[in-house]
Parts: C-alpha cells; sequence; structure tokens
C-alpha cells in the first residue's frame, strides 16, 4: 500500500481528502503542514500521491514540484488552489503536475481526479503507459495555430494521410472539440467520436480505443471531435492524456489537430508531443498570432529545437516577403505551402489533395513533410522541396 501524503496547513484538508479516497482500499492518508517535508518524505519513497493544498503558496509548490520530477520521482502529484485559472494549469503542468482541480470541488469530481493521478503514478512506476501493453513507441505531432482559417486541418489531415501512404500506421485525432473539422476534410461519417471513449471511463483501454476509431480508405484511422459542442465539457485534460498515451502504443504516427487556442486539450498534447507544426499565412494578422504564439511556446518551454514553421498560401502577392515574416515572428519558414485551387476543391470533396491531386505542388510540399517528419524521426536528415 502507497500512501497519500497531503500537504497543506490545515488538517482539515486531509481529512476531506482522506473522505473523498474513502472507498479507495488501499489509500492510506498522511498529512503534513509544509513543503519541505512533504519533499524529505517523498525521497524516503513508499508514497503514491502528494495532494498540495490550498494553503500552501504556487510557486513555493511547482518549485518543489519540479525538483522532485528532476530527481527523478514518478509518485502522483496534484494540485488543489482555491480557484483553478489558465495561468495556474499551464504553470502546473509543465511543472509535472498531473492534475489540478479546484480545493471545494464536490468529493465525486475529487476522488475521480485523485485515482487517475495515483494510476498514472503507478504506470509510469511499472515502466509502461498501460499494464502488459507494448513500451509506446508512437511520434506526437502537434498541428498549431491560435489563429483560425489558416489552413491547419488541411495540412494536419493531408499530412497523416501522406504517412499512411508512407506505410506508416498512423491515427488522426481531432482535438478541436467544440467545431473539428477532421470528419469533413477525411469524408468520414461520425458514427464513433471521442466522447465514446471519454464515456468509456477507466475501462478504457488499447482494444476498446480501437473501437472508437473510424478508418479512412488511405489506412489512417482517426478519432473525431464530439458532433455537439456542449459535449466538449467531458472531454478532460487527464482523459486526453489517458487516450493519447494509449495511441502512441498502438501506432507510429499520432498526429493532432487543435483549435485555435492554449486550453487544456491543447497543453496536454503539447505535453505528449515530439514535433509541432505552426502554421501561419502571409498577413498581418496572422504573423501577428503566430509570434505572439511562439512568445507563449516558449513560455512554456517548448523551445525552436521542437517547433516547426509551415506557411500557408505561401506565394501569395501581399506586399510582404517571407523574409519579412520569418523576421516577424523570430523563426525560419521550413515549410512553404503554395496557393492552390485544388485545395479548396479537395475540401468540398472531402478528398485530401495529396489523394485528389497527388502531383499538384500543394501535395508534393505535404508529401515531402510527412518524408521529413519520418526522416526526423528516424534519424535521417533530408530536404524539404
Amino acid at each position: 500500500m502507497k500512501s497519500v501524503l497531503v500537504c497543506d496547513a490545515q488538517i482539515d484538508y486531509a481529512k476531506k481528502i482522506a473522505k473523498a479516497l474513502a472507498e479507495v482500499s488501499d489509500a492510506e492518508v498522511v498529512h503534513v503542514a509544509g513543503l519541505p517535508e512533504a519533499c524529505k518524505r517523498i525521497r524516503a519513497g513508499g508514497l503514491g500521491l502528494l495532494v498540495v493544498g490550498p494553503d500552501m503558496a504556487l510557486d513555493d509548490a511547482l518549485v518543489s514540484v519540479r525538483e522532485i520530477r528532476d530527481e527523478g520521482s514518478q509518485i502522483g502529484v496534484v494540485l488543489c488552489p482555491a480557484e483553478v485559472t489558465q495561468e495556474i494549469l499551464h504553470a502546473a503542468l509543465r511543472s509535472g503536475v498531473d492534475d489540478v482541480v479546484s480545493s471545494g470541488a464536490l468529493l465525486a469530481e475529487m476522488r475521480g481526479v485523485l485515482e487517475e493521478a495515483l494510476r498514472r503514478a503507478r504506470r509510469r512506476c511499472a515502466g509502461t503507459d498501460e499494464p502488459g501493453s507494448p513500451a509506446p513507441r508512437g511520434h506526437v505531432v502537434t498541428v498549431l495555430s491560435m489563429k483560425g482559417g489558416v489552413g491547419k486541418t488541411v495540412v494536419a489531415s493531408n499530412v497523416a494521410v501522406a504517412l499512411a501512404g508512407l506505410e506508416k500506421s498512423v491515427v488522426l485525432v481531432d482535438l478541436d472539440l467544440q467545431f473539428g473539422d477532421v470528419g469533413i476534410m477525411l469524408g468520414l461519417e461520425p458514427v464513433q467520436t471521442i466522447v465514446g471513449a471519454v464515456q468509456s471511463g477507466d475501462r478504457l483501454d488499447a482494444e476498446m480505443l480501437r473501437g472508437f476509431l473510424i478508418e479512412h480508405a488511405s489506412g489512417l484511422r482517426a478519432l473525431l471531435a464530439p458532433t455537439l459542442p456542449e459535449d466538449a465539457e467531458i472531454v478532460t485534460a487527464s482523459r486526453i492524456d489517458r487516450i493519447i498515451g494509449l495511441l502512441v502504443s498502438m501506432f507510429d504516427y499520432v498526429i493532432i489537430d487543435t483549435p485555435p487556442s492554449l486550453d487544456e486539450a491543447v497543453l496536454t498534447a503539447l505535453d505528449r508531443s515530439d514535433r509541432v507544426v505552426v502554421v501561419t499565412m502571409m498577413d498581418v494578422a496572422s504573423v501577428k498570432n503566430s509570434r505572439v504564439s511562439l512568445q507563449k511556446l516558449r513560455q512554456l518551454g517548448y523551445n525552436g529545437a521542437l517547433v516547426d514553421i509551415m506557411l500557408n498560401r505561401a506565394d501569395s502577392k501581399v506586399f510582404l516577403k517571407v523574409e519579412e515574416v520569418e523576421q516577424a515572428i523570430g523563426m525560419p519558414i521550413k515549410y512553404r505551402l503554395p496557393s492552390d485551387l485544388q485545395i479548396p476543391r479537395s475540401v468540398n470533396k472531402g478528398v485530401p489533395v495529396v489523394i485528389d491531386a497527388p502531383r499538384s505542388q500543394p501535395a508534393k510540399v505535404l508529401q515531402e513533410t510527412a518524408k521529413t517528419i519520418v526522416a526526423e524521426r528516424e534519424g535521417v536528415h533530408g530536404d524539404v522541396a
């Protein structure tokens, strides 16, 4: 039995945690009043979960979490501030916290978060994301943009199809949970979506998850966004992390399409990513949003080695030069996707341009993008035409 360590100035909060875990037979709740004592106990071993209560200073708590993570601790960590904000959530996830839940949450919600953090810690200690499953081997590529309408979903879907054409096992995940268009891009009916996987709860394993994936004619599988925008609320960050963790054990490549924001879903995907492709266009608004996005990524710890830039409509005559875009965003353009009527035509047909018009210039660039992703993963250096 591994103990749950609650760090808070008040013992009453430890009692609340004990009540939330009353039905977990192997959870013993222990209380300490300060972070130094908590770190000391963690280093001594025998603990499964650290719960940081609302009385602890946030900055001190995150520093302590980073320290124990740097030392190799696999303990689960749940942060329980009085109020959960986007800033707190971002900082916590980057520091190695498993989940964040309001200290005033109902016992049922608290129990679910704590149990998931305990399970995740056990999987880490066992050296695998899922007991009995093969070691994770998938390469996660997240396609990102803070501005809508820049062609992000076109890029994600076509690169995924191109990877499948290279005889790789590929899954495309639509994390634009309210307005995802992956199904439209691929001409797929949403007979199953990510909602079903989330509703499977703790029973979800690789075999069950495969049942929620829809197969495309190219051979890739797709995990589609909810058909109802309101269903996005039930797709939590912890469930997304669980799903991605299973997918990387099932596929060579996990391609993730995202909404134009840095919400919990996107941050969770980024934490799992081996590569981030930021899509921008030849207009001032897109360039400005890309610059801000890249600054935010750097603040979150994502350096230039992880991030590639794709410039869509790179040949547009709009009084901007590619060099000016590079200077404005502070990074070189790696991929240049030209304008071509074949792209909107392929979108309207629900057939990716790499299939519909494989000899077109956009298709060639997207195919070369897929080849470069493979080459980089396998340690081979190549050039993108």
